[in-house]
């Protein structure tokens, strides 16, 4: 079962997913990050299970869009909802996701949207 308390953030932008490590922890939030989607699967694959993930989809190795149908076609991830965070313009954006927010991001907006 999810840890609605701990937040996932693939990002591989340093300064955007220090910038959201931040801000969500001053919200309360336990946040882990990921640099790519193969350190996100890896963590996944050891059992951690947080309450959301945020997912960058240009990613090296693993891409964000591989990242989510990876989550999707296994039973046990699919619970985990997920928001993007991308620089693809919105309507190009293909995948399966709770939410879509683009770059740069509006962190109003997307706190208020994590915090529903």
């Amino acid at each position: 079962m999810p840890n609605s308390g701990r937040i996932l953030v693939v990002e591989d932008h340093a300064d955007t997913s220090a910038a959201l490590s931040t801000i969500l922890t001053e919200r309360g939030y336990s946040v882990l990050t990921a640099d790519n989607g193969q350190q996100a699967i890896d963590l996944l694959d050891r059992g951690i299970r947080p309450g959301l993930m945020l997912v960058d989809l240009l990613l090296r190795e693993v891409s964000g869009e591989d990242l989510l149908a990876y989550l999707h076609q296994r039973p046990e991830l699919r619970e985990i909802p997920t928001i993007v965070i991308t620089a693809v313009p919105k309507e190009q954006v293909r995948v399966i996701t709770n939410a879509v927010f683009s770059k740069p991001l509006d962190f109003i907006r997307l706190t208020r949207a994590i915090d529903a």
